[in-house]
């Protein structure tokens, strides 16, 4: 018997599209809905780790709004809410469960779930949206940087697939669709480097950033560069993000090389570019797609020799911008990694290859 845990109506569509598609047992628990709590819980409690949980969801506070609290208030409170949530999730679950399915399972409600689970040795299968057009992510393993891809260049040297990969990319519906949608077209130079803002209190931030905290921070750090190397800087904003950059915007109209171009598709920043800087973003393996230069600021799981270049401070990123003219493409390594990723380990978004959903679902 599989428990399928989603906390918005997206994730439990797609977990009852699943079942309806896979015919598997899968019994689907919208966390809204459970009004239950278990007592019984409260003797588990020394068994369980709350710490990860609560402080992300602390750093995702801070990331998130403009306001300051004393960090001890949100660490009690969400300590609380951690409790609250123990209980309730603890009366639907239980050792007949074999598998849960979750979504991401790094954010706070998603964490705590899986404390349960760990009790009683349920095994976790983690979802994730995918990283290129109509796929998604099952992964025993885990998501982003944990996820069970290969990190060795051999195994893509030796991969084989005669099968076309796609050539457009499929805009993904933001939360804030209208954020760019009034905005006018600025004249892009004629050589620049593209550099996706992320969202600021995503867990590919959050977790896995280890130098660059915030995009203000990116910003400055390719401000700096941008005016010692004299290269151009495009900078496009995360459309989902709920966050604001007056000052960074004010900053950028009186730069001679940097600018924001958030009216633009993101594949057409990408085709225009000479390369493209990320932390982690989707966006990197997408630029793959038509074979650009891609250099990471932050732990990726695609960081591969062969395939992208990745700096770990402000001294290494500035080597590789001078000699960026030497960063040489190996589009073989990189056509072979995309297939992998596209054809053996993403699932179709249609849900057509039902035994591979099975399959990843074990």
């Amino acid at each position: 018997m599989i428990l399928a845990f989603g906390v918005n109506k997206k994730q439990i569509n797609l977990f009852k599209k699943i079942k309806d598609k896979t015919k598997l047992n899968i019994k689907l628990v919208y966390s809204k809905n459970i009004f239950s709590v278990s007592f019984k819980s409260l003797k588990y409690l020394k068994k369980v780790n709350f710490k990860e949980a609560v402080d992300l969801r602390v750093k995702d506070f801070y990331a998130k709004y403009d306001f300051f609290l004393p960090k001890i208030i949100l660490e009690n409170f969400y300590k609380l809410n951690a409790l609250f949530c123990f209980m309730r999730y603890f009366s639907v679950i239980n050792p007949e469960y074999k598998k849960i399915l979750i979504w991401n399972g790094f954010m706070f409600r998603q964490a705590i779930m899986l404390e349960i689970a760990k009790l009683y040795n349920i095994e976790a299968v983690y979802f994730e949206n995918g990283f290129l057009p109509n796929r998604f992510v099952i992964d025993k393993k885990g998501v982003n940087f944990y996820n069970s891809v290969p990190r060795n260049k051999e195994f893509f040297e030796k991969y084989n697939n005669d099968k076309l990969l796609p050539t457009s990319l499929i805009p993904r519906t933001p939360k804030n669709a209208k954020k760019f949608s009034s905005l006018k077209k600025e004249i892009l130079p004629k050589n620049f480097i593209f550099i996706p803002f992320q969202v600021d209190y995503d867990t590919q931030i959050l977790l896995f950033s280890p130098w660059i905290k915030n995009m203000e921070e990116l910003f400055f750090v390719m401000k700096d560069i941008s005016e010692k190397l004299k290269i151009n800087i495009v900078f496009k904003e995360h459309p989902s993000s709920r966050k604001e950059y007056p000052k960074l915007h004010n900053i950028a109209k009186n730069s001679e090389f940097i600018q924001f171009a958030n009216a633009y598709p993101t594949q057409e920043l990408i085709e225009k570019a000479g390369a493209i800087i990320t932390i982690n973003s989707s966006v990197g393996i997408e630029s793959l797609l038509f074979y650009k230069k891609v250099i990471t600021l932050g732990s990726a799981f695609y960081n591969i020799e062969g395939i992208v270049e990745h700096a770990e401070n402000k001294k290494e990123l500035e080597n590789i911008l001078k000699n960026l003219e030497n960063y040489k493409l190996d589009k073989k390594l990189i056509e072979n990694f995309l297939k992998y990723l596209y054809y053996d380990y993403l699932i179709p978004s249609d849900f057509s290859d039902v035994e591979k959903i099975k399959r990843k679902i074990g």
